[in-house]
């Protein structure tokens, strides 16, 4: 396999892995909401994402002391979350790899299109004379 697959494999990897983390979070602090602090789904999911955002909106209702711990930490893992997902989308632009996946794409596309038709890697004596045979056949 070349560099250029491996480069993006592994950027395709890590864009899902941060998009799950990110959607993991979203689902703890939704669900942590729910329980420690008896919210309905609509106000512990708005209040997981003005915390993860680092908004500073105000709480919907004042905050237990076990509410308080419970966003401390959600600050904290959804801050290095969202700094593996940025970071992460910067390299996938920085580094080319969508622009490859783009050509791959319309090179694929081209080559799919193609029929009837003949490759010749190599035009050494051997490769010369299989095209000769090849043009006097057609």
């Amino acid at each position: 396999m070349d560099y250029k697959n491996e480069i993006r494999k592994k950027c395709f990897r890590s864009m899902y892995l941060a998009i799950l983390l990110l959607l993991g979070i979203v689902v703890i602090g939704t669900v942590g909401y729910l329980f420690l602090e008896g919210y309905n789904l609509i106000d512990a999911l708005y209040m997981t994402v003005i915390t993860m955002s680092t908004v500073g909106f105000e709480e919907v209702e004042p905050l237990s002391n076990a509410g308080q711990i419970f966003t401390f930490f959600l600050i904290v893992f959804s801050f290095g979350i969202f700094a593996y997902a940025v970071t992460t989308l910067t390299r996938y632009i920085v580094d080319g790899i969508f622009r490859y996946y783009y050509m791959d794409l319309k090179i694929k596309k081209r080559i799919d299109k193609l029929k009837d038709h003949v490759i010749a890697c190599g035009y050494g004596r051997n490769g010369r004379q299989a095209l000769e045979e090849l043009t006097r056949h057609q």
